[in-house]
């Protein structure tokens, strides 16, 4: 919604279940720039705690 892209892995076969997120910043990123992706990081948890969501229902929505 906030313009980054963060990409969601799954484990290998024995820790399948397991979901990961890569951040990747590349050279020269400015600290302001920085600043903000950690404050929409921080936003973003702030909704996820405050709206759980049932893992038994909730599946994989993106596959590569």
């Amino acid at each position: 919604m906030r313009g980054w892209l963060i990409a969601s892995y799954p484990l290998p076969a024995n820790r399948q279940t397991t979901i990961i997120q890569r951040v990747l910043v590349r050279h020269g990123v400015s600290r302001d720039l920085a600043q903000l992706l950690l404050d929409d990081l921080k936003r973003a948890l702030a909704h996820l705690q405050a709206n759980p969501v049932s893992h038994s229902a909730a599946g994989p929505t993106f596959h590569h």
